[in-house]
């Protein structure tokens, strides 16, 4: 159970669609949720004039030599180590064919609903319309359910959930791999403005929280810093619902003195109406530990899953950053296949690309998507002892560190003979970094300090973290990153650069010697993984 000091990594869980059970037969797949006891109740049909937004997904052409291929490209002993993909290349030999999007796109608009955006990597599209156009289009019944609210006193969340399959037409359904969300329709109110000024002033009581300096000390991006690294001419980017305040972000970073720009932002779908904690603390974090990173905000309009998964996949498929960071988590078992299965995809691409993606691991002791994909880098949480002069005192794991067996993926070829008590299964966390509330990480949110834990935090501080790594490969004119794992479970002397933590556990799992749940292979040290890794 999360305290209140802790970010909810799972803001997602409550918002969108998943299923804990096995999905119900129709000739596509969907995401929608069937009830499931303490999480979804079932209100009784809904009205057929109500809106509502989906995703629509096609799958990834030849996947199999896809796979073989990414192996390759991060295998050092390979004639093709790293020889990634250009974004064109991906497009030609894997992307869905145009005209099978298209041929789709024209079915909803027959049914009467409306094509809102399409993927640039083609593998989803959003279409909108009302409850009574999806239940002709698909031969089901959409009902209203509650979602239970993680947060005491907060009333259930409103979703889309159904008790029935769906059908798609014979010449359109082996075009798809299914409806991936369906969702509620977006607040259309405008996003007030930001009013107030930039204020540059640290907390009173800073001690009580971890800075930008004692962070970049605890995991030794500093000595990148002395070789005047800071990220420069590297692209980071962040998947994020909502946004935040451009004022909020300046404060923080001055006040901790740092000096940057501020940060791009790609609308990915609808308007955004609102500004959001984890949105402004992965921004502050990710931005202060990279200052001279080119950050990138892919921003949907929410946090349900609609806006989630599509801008996650778009934040790949655009192909625009080297380093991607995602901290809005899903408890897995609570999603269906189809859910996993496309942020799995767009993750899939990221590495085939080059693009090193860091996934916050969950607050839950329990593994969340997309973190369980093999192609995301795990960051899991410890909790850390800092001593008055920045130096460790002690790093153990950290108790609610989301880790274990993935329900849903096999285990990769970089995990095999590596972890061997995973049954098969994905095991996570590969990493960790700070994740505990105490002592926690400073944030600046709508004009007032407060201080917060959680793996929103550790992803996005790595992430920063590794834009700094590759502009120091840049440097000796290496590529980027790309897919950290392969290297990860694989390479004795990249494991060297990690401090092994070997105390602390969730209600599960313990940290020991080596490789373990929560905290993976322990925490980097930057310094030491930008000159280890080949």
């Amino acid at each position: 159970m999360r305290t209140s000091a802790v970010v909810c990594t799972s803001l997602t869980l409550v918002l969108g669609s998943g299923c804990g059970e096995e999905p119900l037969v129709g000739n596509i797949g969907s995401g929608l949720p069937a009830p499931m006891e303490g999480v979804y109740w079932d209100q009784g049909e809904s009205d057929p004039k109500a809106g509502f937004r989906a995703l629509m997904g096609f799958p990834t052409r030849d996947v199999e030599r896809l796979e073989l291929a990414i192996q390759a490209m991060y295998d050092p002993t390979s004639a093709s180590f790293r020889q990634t993909m250009s974004v064109d290349d991906w497009m030609a030999k894997h992307a869905p064919a145009a005209e099978d999007v298209e041929k789709v796109a024209a079915w909803l608009t027959s049914q009467g609903m409306t094509v809102q955006v399409r993927g640039t990597n083609r593998l989803l599209l959003e279409f909108t319309g009302t409850v009574g156009q999806f239940n002709a289009a698909f031969q089901t019944t959409l009902h209203d359910y509650e979602r239970k609210n993680p947060s005491a006193g907060r009333p259930p969340i409103p979703v889309y959930g159904s008790l029935s399959p769906l059908i798609a037409p014979p010449e359109i359904a082996p075009l798809v791999t299914g409806v991936v969300t369906v969702d509620v329709p977006p607040d259309d109110k405008k996003l007030p403005g930001e009013g107030g000024e930039i204020v540059i002033a640290t907390p009173e009581n800073v001690a009580e929280s971890m800075s930008v300096a004692q962070v970049a000390h605890a995991y030794d991006v500093d000595g990148l810093y002395a070789l005047g690294e800071d990220g420069a001419g590297v692209k980071l980017g962040l998947v994020v619902g909502a946004t935040f305040k451009f004022k909020d972000l300046q404060s923080f970073w001055r006040s901790f003195g740092v000096n940057r720009a501020d940060p791009i932002v790609v609308q990915t779908m609808e308007p955004i109406a609102t500004r959001y904690l984890e949105t402004t603390l992965d921004t502050e974090w990710a931005g202060a530990l990279a200052p001279g990173a080119e950050l990138v905000v892919y921003s949907g309009p929410d946090a349900r899953n609609t806006s989630i998964v599509y801008t996650f996949n778009e934040a790949v498929g655009r192909g625009e950053v080297s380093v991607l960071s995602s901290s809005f988590a899903h408890r897995e078992e609570t999603e269906a296949p189809i859910i996993h299965d496309h942020f799995n995809a767009a993750a899939r691409m990221g590495a085939a690309i080059g693009m090193t993606i860091a996934v916050a691991s969950g607050d839950s002791a329990r593994p969340d998507i997309p973190s369980t994909s093999p192609y995301v880098t795990c960051v899991g949480g410890t909790r850390i002892t800092l001593g008055t002069d920045h130096e460790i005192l002690a790093e153990a794991a950290w108790s609610h560190a989301g880790s274990g067996k993935a329900r849903h993926f096999p285990i990769p070829w970089y995990q095999e003979g590596v972890v061997t008590d995973s049954e098969g299964r994905r095991a996570v966390s590969d990493l960790a970094v700070q994740g505990s509330a105490t002592p926690g990480y400073w944030v600046y949110y709508l004009a007032k300090w407060d201080h917060y834990g959680g793996t929103s935090f550790s992803a996005p501080v790595f992430a920063g973290m590794m834009a700094v790594v590759n502009q120091h490969r840049a440097k000796q004119g290496k590529p980027p990153v790309g897919l950290l794992n392969p290297l990860l479970y694989q390479s004795t002397e990249v494991q060297k650069t990690f401090r092994d933590i070997v105390t602390g556990e969730t209600d599960l799992f313990s940290a020991g010697p080596g490789w373990d749940y929560p905290t993976g292979w322990g925490a980097p040290d930057i310094a030491l993984l930008a000159e280890a890794l080949p």
